[in-house]
């Protein structure tokens, strides 16, 4: 069941220590990254809610927080889709949708937004349930990379002894540079194991020309 996205304007060997236990990624050719090129992170963990109160008290919160510009729909329009991520995570029949509705792909990227290593293209939140109270969560970050060395730059501070892997994979580098599992560490109420993380280079369709039709 997807969740909610979120598109914005658009114009890649050895073993190492990274967070929760995940395997390393192996080292592919053309891995590198350059920039300028899309590049897109999924990550993918099994959530279960513990908490029923303190997660709807998250959602709660979070929807006091929403700044969120109302306007009178027209006869033509439907109300609900003038509703906020929260109050829909509110209304939602299961508490596993709740926390569906609180996670925000971005956690954790905004210092390297800020710095200028990629800039945000879009971002997509899957969720399918296993029951009320559990299920799996996916999530997706695409950017367009502008400053591979500064994307480098983090993942080398926080893990000097990783440089040589840091400067051969851009999956490596984004991974130690921030952790791909900060959106559901500030969710409380559940207890969550990681699963796949996959980066990947978004290669861009080329126009097929008219004679080739």
């Amino acid at each position: 069941m997807g969740i909610g996205s979120v598109e914005m304007d658009a114009d890649e060997p050895g073993l190492f220590e990274i967070p929760d236990g995940r395997p390393p990624p192996a080292v592919e050719r053309q891995q590198s990254g350059r920039n300028r090129e899309t590049w897109a992170r999924t990550a993918t963990a099994e959530v279960t809610v513990i908490d029923a109160a303190a997660v709807l008290n998250a959602v709660a919160r979070a929807e006091e927080r929403a700044v969120t510009i109302w306007r009178q729909p027209d006869q033509h329009e439907n109300a609900e889709d003038e509703l906020p991520q929260a109050e829909a995570a509110k209304s939602a029949n299961s508490t596993f949708d709740a926390v569906a509705g609180l996670i925000w792909p971005t956690d954790g990227l905004e210092e390297l937004l800020e710095a200028g290593a990629f800039r945000l293209l879009g971002m997509d939140i899957e969720a399918e349930a296993g029951s009320v109270d559990r299920g799996t969560l996916t999530w997706t970050v695409t950017v367009k990379l502008g400053d591979v060395q500064e994307l480098r730059r983090f993942a080398a501070q926080a893990h000097p002894g990783q440089a040589e892997l840091i400067a051969a994979s851009l999956p490596v580098a984004w991974d130690l540079a921030a952790d791909p599992f900060v959106p559901l560490r500030s969710i409380p109420g559940i207890t969550w194991q990681p699963g796949n993380v996959e980066v990947r280079h978004v290669l861009q369709r080329r126009a097929r020309s008219p004679e080739a039709t």
